[in-house]
């Protein structure tokens, strides 16, 4: 990306993932009618978080399975919280959720494969977007944000406390779920909606080797108004739907008190990077009496599963 520029890496990028994933993606497209039908049939009379403009606030609480992953992620935070442990480059975040956490607490996969979110994501995208089965991003993670192990907590801000727009595919959807209250003092997620981005990106050339993938405060503000900047505060059990391939965002500014988040990352099987060739795709658990649509959230090259057949892989 330094040589190249973003747009053209990612132009590079999709070329190469579309000739191993393209089907799966194909495939996709063709039944997201009958996807999102099976979708509609599972949430008759039930009304759900609407992206626009890139994002979607939820603060009704209402969402299935959330009270029990608020329970289960409350009791990880109360055993691994604020431990010493690895950070991969940024101590000011870092995930907690143990390897063994998806069989250990059951919650993260229901909400995470629930109807009323995949209507949510998949009715914004089109088509119904897979769990990241990546480990950049993962498709799920316990974020903890704090200053305990971080040496500059008071800056310079770097990594992703700098303002950036992702990368890895079109879309990339991210669902945050606030596991404890996340107030303005926390280091709350900043972003701004998909159209100021968009906006901002063009007037920066945002992509090019001209602009750096993460952009300073200045330079934002000298193209976005801060009337535009919005900030994902909340009592537990908030959620915000984000697409951070259209929307600008940072976070984890000297958060007063630990910050505490579930996120989870949906995105195409048709990467804009490489990373399918740097690393291997997690295999999620899928039982062959899952329902469809399960099935087909967790396995990124699941075919057929709309016919209630076990998500075939086919060889890459």
């Amino acid at each position: 990306m330094a040589a190249l520029g973003i747009e053209r890496t990612s132009r590079l990028g999709r070329a190469y993932s579309r000739r191993r994933n393209g089907r799966f993606v194909e495939y996709r497209l063709r039944n997201a009618s009958r996807h999102l039908e099976l979708l509609e049939a599972e949430l008759v009379g039930i009304e759900v978080p609407e992206m626009r403009d890139g994002f979607a606030l939820d603060t009704s609480r209402s969402l299935p399975q959330l009270d029990r992953l608020l329970e289960e992620m409350n009791g990880v935070i109360d055993e691994f919280g604020l431990l010493p442990g690895e950070h991969y480059g940024k101590p000011f975040l870092r995930d907690i959720l143990p390897a063994s956490g998806v069989d250990r607490y059951p919650s993260v996969l229901d909400f995470a494969t629930s109807p009323e979110v995949l209507a949510t994501t998949s009715r914004y995208a089109g088509w119904l977007v897979p769990l990241s089965d990546s480990p950049l991003p993962p498709g799920f993670r316990l974020m903890e944000s704090s200053t305990k192990f971080d040496p500059h907590p008071d800056g310079p801000w770097r990594s992703s406390q700098l303002w950036h727009i992702d990368y890895h595919s079109t879309p990339t959807i991210y669902v945050i779920v606030a596991i404890r209250e996340i107030t303005e003092d926390d280091g709350p997620l900043h972003f701004i909606g998909a159209e100021a981005s968009k906006r901002g990106a063009e007037a920066l050339h945002y992509g090019s080797r001209r602009t750096p993938y993460r952009v300073p405060d200045a330079l934002l503000d000298s193209v976005v108004g801060e009337e535009e900047v919005r900030r994902f505060c909340g009592p537990p059990g908030s959620v915000l739907f984000i697409d951070s391939n259209r929307c600008f965002h940072f976070g984890s500014r000297r958060p007063a008190k630990p910050r505490y988040h579930m996120q989870y990352a949906y995105i195409s099987p048709v990467r804009n990077d490489f990373g399918d060739i740097f690393s291997s795709p997690r295999r999620y658990r899928v039982r062959p009496d899952d329902p469809p649509l399960r099935q087909l959230t967790l396995d990124r090259k699941a075919l057929a599963a709309e016919n209630g057949v076990r998500a075939s892989r086919s060889p890459v």
